[in-house]
């Protein structure tokens, strides 16, 4: 393995962590998790016009979304994590600008 760690085969950042023996960074392996979870869960109707709710993946979230309304549905839960991954980011781009005014 190199210094730095070998470069992940789906987005090329360097990392040590490996998937299946491959070099996968964490977060290309929560992606492949969440698109995992998304094959298994059933599909659903839509409460508002009965179509068939295709997977989406929102920060490793896996949501249903309505071709037909576009309406995004989450499960319970889901909300209140996406928000707190918007939360954390926020945080951080604060501190970073902090760190490292223009």
């Amino acid at each position: 393995m190199a210094l730095f760690g070998e470069k992940c085969g789906r987005c090329g950042r360097r990392t040590r962590h490996l998937r299946e023996g491959a070099p996968t960074c964490e977060a290309c392996e929560a992606e492949l998790e969440a698109k995992l979870r998304a094959e298994g869960e059933a599909p659903r109707a839509c409460p508002v016009d009965g179509s068939r709710m295709g997977k989406e993946i929102i920060q490793t979230i896996v949501v249903d979304r309505c071709p037909a309304c576009r309406g995004l549905w989450l499960d319970g839960g889901e909300f209140e994590t996406i928000q707190r991954g918007i939360d954390e980011g926020a945080a951080a781009s604060l501190m970073r600008g902090m760190v490292h005014p223009m």
